[in-house]
């Protein structure tokens, strides 16, 4: 067998809290296990960890579900798991992944596949967005929690749901002053949230140890707030910010600039659910779980048999579904494979947390006055240089599918194959925040890798 062709019971795409669950019971229970992660340790997104020989910034405190982050890699450090570091994976197919590694092209054969992905920031565009120093809520996180980079000296940090306070807190252990925290969303909004997470301890002390750093801080969270643009000379300088009302539309006369250097905004989450397309996986749309994601059944088992998934793959959840899905995903790969049957009680935990899940997510939905905040000549798809205008243009044109306004104007079929523009895409040209995103059009490679790794792929 080459070297480049390695064998296992069980692959696994992504090392986030459902892989690193997963595996670590897969291996419990005696099975051969491989994770394919992009990261440079295991962790995911969540509980992302900083690189070999980096230490943390001192005095640095973390939010109660690092306990459980920390436990989990413990744990699946410890197990008898293969971990790929880097590995991009391309392409597959049942019971076959390829992925790059180090420069070279690999192949996994396996009898099970879990997708534990994640999900990709959801970006909703605005006037000076491409500036430099205007980025994403979690690539900032990942400068700061997975590279210990410093961005820069004042934040704003902006969006709607969860992601953002995790991005707030990181930025101040990094030493950035955050100058302003707008959450679009009403106070109202996540108010009726509470009935359905009540009952889930974790989630209410997870945002109470949130809110008390950004007391400590001094950081106002403003609700019923977002960014109306950005402006600077190569490089963003100030930010333009304004109250909305009930649907995101910018209120007037409520407009205040602030000096900034760093601007991180958040709309939410987009299930990463290409490979389980390219598989053949079927898929539906759920707007409050982030769009299109993958259908599972109550033990994660997708449509295509040997292929399960976990995590926000099957729609956002957070970190806690995250973890319950893969726990409950490698108890019933070991029963696929000769072991013993699902308990119901990982059946149960997993439910419950989903339920909890969607009651928050629901609070937070990208509002409809956030597709007005883009004119004419912002800039909507990055890779080509697409503007607004251009965009519209294609849709009257064309269309209204996402394949029609690409062919017009070639926005979203540039490197990134529409992850960036893709999500808000149809809703932006269309002028219509109520367009339903198609489902996304893969093709290998499903992830930029080289030319060599394609050519040379074995198997």
């Amino acid at each position: 067998m080459s070297e480049r062709v390695r064998q296992a019971q069980v692959g696994i795409v992504g090392g986030g809290p459902a892989g690193m669950a997963a595996a670590s019971a897969l291996a419990a229970r005696g099975r051969s296990v491989v994770v394919l992660d992009e990261g440079q340790r295991a962790g995911g997104q969540i509980f992302r960890q900083l690189p070999p020989g980096v230490a943390p910034p001192a005095g640095v405190s973390e939010p109660p579900s690092h306990d459980h982050g920390h436990e989990l890699i413990d744990a699946f450090e410890g197990a008898q798991v293969e971990l790929v570091s880097g590995a991009t994976v391309w392409d597959s197919k049942p019971g076959r992944l390829w992925f790059e590694h180090a420069g070279e092209s690999h192949l996994l054969e396996c009898e099970r596949i879990l997708l534990a992905p994640g999900a990709m920031d959801r970006c909703i565009p605005f006037p000076g967005w491409t500036l430099p120093g205007v980025t994403t809520a979690g690539a900032l996180q990942v400068m700061v929690r997975g590279f210990g980079v410093k961005p820069g000296r004042r934040a704003l940090v902006v969006g709607s749901g969860p992601l953002l306070l995790p991005t707030v807190t990181a930025l101040l252990a990094a030493g950035v002053e955050v100058v302003a925290a707008l959450e679009a969303s009403s106070r109202w909004n996540a108010l009726r949230a509470l009935p359905g997470v009540i009952g889930n301890g974790a989630r209410l002390r997870e945002a109470m140890w949130y809110m008390k750093q950004l007391v400590r801080a001094g950081v106002k969270l403003r609700w019923g707030w977002t960014v109306l643009r950005c402006e600077g000379d190569r490089h963003v300088e100030r930010a333009v910010i304004a109250k909305v009302d009930g649907q995101g539309r910018p209120r007037l006369g409520t407009e205040r600039t602030i000096e900034v250097d760093v601007v991180g905004a958040g709309f939410g989450l987009v299930p990463a659910i290409e490979l389980g397309l390219l598989l053949g996986c079927d898929s539906r749309h759920l707007a409050a779980r982030g769009g299109h994601c993958l259908v599972v059944d109550e033990q994660q088992r997708t449509t295509i048999d040997g292929v399960f998934a976990a995590g926000e793959i099957g729609g956002i959840g957070g970190a806690e579904v995250a973890s319950a899905e893969g726990a409950l995903a490698a108890a019933a790969i070991d029963h696929s494979l000769g072991g013993p049957a699902v308990s119901e009680p990982l059946v149960k935990q997993a439910r419950a947390e989903r339920r909890a899940s969607d009651a928050m997510l629901r609070a937070f939905a990208p509002l409809p006055g956030l597709y007005q905040l883009a004119n004419d000549d912002t800039i909507v798809c990055r890779c080509e240089d697409v503007p607004l205008s251009e965009a519209r243009a294609a849709a009257e044109l064309h269309g209204r599918s996402s394949r029609a306004i690409k062919v017009g104007c070639r926005a979203g079929m540039g490197p990134c194959q529409a992850r960036i523009c893709g999500p808000s895409l149809q809703q932006l040209a269309t002028a219509d925040p109520a367009c339903e995103m198609d489902v996304p059009v893969v093709r290998v490679p499903v992830k930029p890798v080289r030319a060599s790794t394609i050519v040379n792929a074995p198997g």
